[in-house]
């Protein structure tokens, strides 16, 4: 009797039925579509976003590479300029007569006339 049953049962076919199974379908091909964009849309995004960061990453290492640099530089320009006002100084006084004749008379033992130079020893520091 479950067995008549089951064949006398049938579905009906009506436009209604065909209406909504074709929405359904129509639905379903549609959020196929959109999470199919928003796939691809993350994908591309998550490109962008991997090389924007490397490039920020690889510009602020050379950024540091170059300012450790320009402190190296900095640091030896002063040096340079601490050594350029030292020679300028030693042009002055070796353009003065009186420093020539002291350091003349200090390293080579010259002397003035009646002048009687004494070379000491240096005193150590016991």
């Amino acid at each position: 009797m479950i067995s008549e049953r089951k064949r006398n049962i049938r579905e009906l076919d009506s436009s209604y039925n065909r209406k909504y199974e074709k929405n359904n379908e129509e639905v379903k091909r549609k959020k196929r579509g959109l999470i199919r964009r928003l796939s691809a849309l993350f994908i591309i995004g998550a490109a962008v976003g991997s090389v924007t960061i490397m490039t920020i990453h690889t510009q602020a290492k050379s950024l540091n590479e170059i300012e450790e640099q320009k402190q190296v530089l900095e640091q030896e320009l002063k040096q340079l300029e601490a050594e350029q006002a030292f020679l300028e100084q030693e042009i002055i006084n070796y353009n003065d007569m009186e420093y020539i004749a002291e350091i003349a008379r200090r390293d080579y033992f010259l002397s003035k006339e009646g002048e009687i130079l004494f070379k000491l020893p240096k005193a150590s520091s016991d």
